[in-house]
């Protein structure tokens, strides 16, 4: 190998390394700024484009296989990419700005902001940052310079344009003091240099930076997998209680990383086939007659037996309120809703003007957390919590029929929620008696209500009814406990609810996707002579 060429593979050597660690501050300053100022990261990005591409029989199985942490293992690929990517064009920087040995000059006839210099690296940096505005953006589905991402979150291009600048002159930082670091020997050495040391100490900081702020979105990321069964309920055996702590209350969005909306700027925006668009901001929706109310939410993700579901109480106002100052004109279909982070749905006009649908400002008494949509969200009686929009800024009345968001990856439009029950004690694989036991759990229909409750200690060989304790409300779940006699052994409870217009819960099961799963919830125990009987907290139904 001639000197020209170690010489050069030196150059890329270092390019790569120098990418990599600027890629890794860029990356967690990306995370970062999503997290605290709402903007869209590229791995973000990324992800939402690739979701928005998987068919919907792909899309359905990793659902299955992983649960709603599978955008998060999307998300943390995507990442790992992008430092991968950055440190691969550190290594085509470094060939462009290569020198050979005894050259004051570079090698090839580059503008003289195009050497190994800080400058060098951000003149790099920014021709990057207007290919990916024009091009990256556009492929990712964000339109050329962002302009279909969110109003309001305009300030992701500035972002871009100061995280290409920083990973321009950390790249050219990084390259220089790798090119000024001796070169090591072809055999191990047995000590390194104090510059090599700052070196790579340098870059395992920003490796653990990284890793920080991957950890951080994993743990507190929006839609992480299925809260644990313990979640909002009252010890390990027990009803749980009937209104659901709010930091207990099941949260899921398409979000990586949810938005933070601050109250002086926002509005609410009413409008489309109307007499008289009009906006709102919050405290002007305050000042409005208001109604406070339970209601439970049901994710239509919820898997036969699942967690993703809670019940607490709400105060906001009638959305056929705020429609009727609007004036709808006639030949409106559908209410098309549009959200800060950029979500969409719809549901029907018919809907829209009934009483009941709420936008809700307040939960458990105290504003609405930012994870649940602060300032101001929907209720919809009667279909699942994807329609119930969080950070709600747009509300418009369409003439023709609207897909949202999750109705263009493949859900239900309808939405509306089927018959569900759930065991909540005694748990899997639990040790009980042969005497008389407590059973219990929730079950809930939306607006049909539940009439009847069973449960079966056989595997569903007998059937008997369970005690309903009354609901808060007409769109609120119902307690149900009962006690039984199990036979000594290992044997599978089994539930099955029946709603308010007579309709029993089919035993069919179905995934969620596309449309709410369906099936009766089952626990195994095990069931010998002699053992205490468990003690029962919560109350009785």
């Amino acid at each position: 190998m001639t000197t020209a060429q170690r010489r050069l593979n030196r150059h890329h050597r270092a390019g790569f390394l120098a990418g990599i660690g600027a890629g890794t501050v860029v990356t967690a300053l990306m995370l970062l700024g999503a997290k605290v100022l709402g903007t869209f990261s590229l791995p973000e990005l990324f992800g939402y484009r690739v979701i928005a591409l998987l068919p919907l029989n792909v899309f359905s199985a990793l659902l299955e296989t992983f649960g709603t942490a599978a955008k998060q293992l999307l998300l943390l690929g995507a990442i790992v990419g992008q430092v991968v990517i950055c440190g691969l064009l550190g290594v085509v920087w470094a060939s462009c700005t290569e020198t050979l040995p005894n050259e004051e000059r570079p090698r090839r006839r580059w503008p003289t902001f195009w050497n190994p210099t800080l400058g060098g690296g951000v003149f790099f940096a920014l021709l990057l940052f207007i290919v990916v505005e024009i091009f990256g953006f556009t492929l990712l589905g964000a339109g050329g310079f962002g302009a279909n991402l969110p109003s309001g979150l305009g300030l992701t291009t500035l972002a871009l344009a100061l995280q290409a600048t920083v990973y321009g002159v950390t790249l050219a930082a990084l390259y220089r003091l790798l090119m000024a670091a001796p070169a090591p020997a072809p055999l191990l050495r047995s000590s390194l240099s104090r510059r090599q040391l700052l070196i790579r100490s340098a870059l395992g900081l920003g490796a653990l930076l990284l890793g920080g702020g991957v950890l951080r979105q994993l743990t507190q990321a929006p839609a992480t997998a299925k809260m644990p069964r313990a979640s909002g309920r009252v010890g390990n055996n027990g009803l749980p209680p009937e209104i659901t702590p709010t930091s207990a209350f099941y949260q899921v969005s398409k979000n990586f990383a949810d938005p933070k909306v601050a109250e002086p700027g926002w509005t609410l925006q009413i409008g489309g086939l109307v007499e008289r668009p009009y906006s709102l901001t919050l405290a002007e929706i305050r000042a409005l007659p208001a109604v406070t109310e339970t209601r439970t939410l049901c994710c239509i993700s919820n898997e036969v037996g699942g967690d993703l579901i809670s019940n607490t109480t709400w105060k906001g106002v009638r959305l056929s309120d705020l429609l009727a100052k609007a004036g709808v004109k006639p030949g409106a279909v559908d209410l098309a809703l549009g959200a800060y982070d950029g979500y969409t749905e719809s549901f029907p006009i018919e809907k829209a003007l009934h009483g009941d649908v709420l936008a809700v400002y307040e939960m458990n008494g105290e504003p609405l957390p930012d994870n649940h949509g602060y300032p101001l969200r929907l209720l919809v009686p009667d279909i699942y919590g994807m329609k119930n929009v969080k950070w709600l800024t747009k509300i418009n009345v369409i003439a023709t029929d609207f897909q949202g968001y999750w109705q263009e990856n493949g859900w239900s439009d309808v939405a509306t929620i089927k018959t569900m029950s759930r065991i909540d004690f005694p748990r899997e694989l639990s040790l009980l008696p042969t005497t008389p036991t407590k059973v219990g759990g929730i079950a809930f229909a939306g607006a049909r209500g539940i009439s009847n409750v069973e449960v079966s200690p056989d595997g569903g060989k007998s059937w008997q009814s369970a005690q309903l304790r009354k609901p808060l409300g007409p769109y609120t779940w119902v307690l149900w406990s009962a006690t039984i006699t199990i036979e000594a052994g290992e044997q599978l409870l089994m539930v099955r609810a029946t709603d308010g217009s007579g309709n029993r819960q089919t035993d069919r099961l179905a995934p969620p996707l596309p449309d709410g799963a369906t099936g009766w919830a089952t626990v195994r125990v095990r069931v010998a002579n002699g053992v205490p009987a468990p003690i029962i907290v919560g109350g009785d139904a």
